[in-house]
């Protein structure tokens, strides 16, 4: 049976995935590195993440410092379902993040005809009947669902996916200079 949630759960699997591989990368690289390897199993990634910066300083080129820092605090914050935050992330990464136009309407202690009169409202975008999911703090409670509804809409997941392979190609480009030099 497939349920609402089936229908949203893709976009995000497949950015909290590119995420994960990104952390791996990380990680796969500094164990690489002799200088590095004491930080491979730090517990927050961006004690590893400053590492590398640091020590590959000389080679990353100019922007690039910053994707890592943006992309993983993006991959910290799909993961965590900070999904708010997950947005301002792919704005520093310089992403344009339209609205999804998810809205959220309050059916707490309304009754059945109340409920479909609002909803009705709401659907024809009468205002007062509801609140764009974007307008609202992605950290309330009862806020995950829409806002993971919010971020599929408006192609939030499909930036991440893309955000996440270029810091990948990053990574990757300095695992290829750590085999390079002595």
């Amino acid at each position: 049976m497939t349920t609402f949630l089936d229908v949203f759960l893709p976009a995000y699997k497949a950015a909290a995935a590119e995420g994960v591989i990104m952390e791996l990368k990380l990680r796969l690289l500094a164990d690489k590195v002799p200088a590095l390897q004491s930080f491979v199993h730090a517990t927050t990634l961006g004690e590893i993440e400053t590492k590398i910066k640091n020590h590959f300083d000389a080679v990353l080129m100019g922007e690039e410092k910053n994707i890592l820092t943006s992309c993983r605090e993006l991959r910290n914050k799909i993961l965590h379902g900070d999904f708010g935050a997950a947005r301002k992330a792919l704005t520093e990464l310089g992403n344009e993040t339209p609205r999804g136009g998810v809205k959220k309407v309050d059916l707490a202690g309304l009754s059945r005809g109340e409920m479909t009169e609002k909803i009705g409202n709401a659907s024809a975008g009468v205002p007062g009947s509801y609140v764009q999911v974007a307008d609202t703090e992605a950290t309330a409670p009862g806020s995950v669902y829409g806002w993971l509804v919010e971020m599929h809409t408006a192609g939030d997941f499909r930036q991440a996916v893309d955000a996440f392979k270029q810091a990948a190609v990053i990574v990757d480009r300095l695992a290829v200079v750590s085999s390079t030099t002595p």
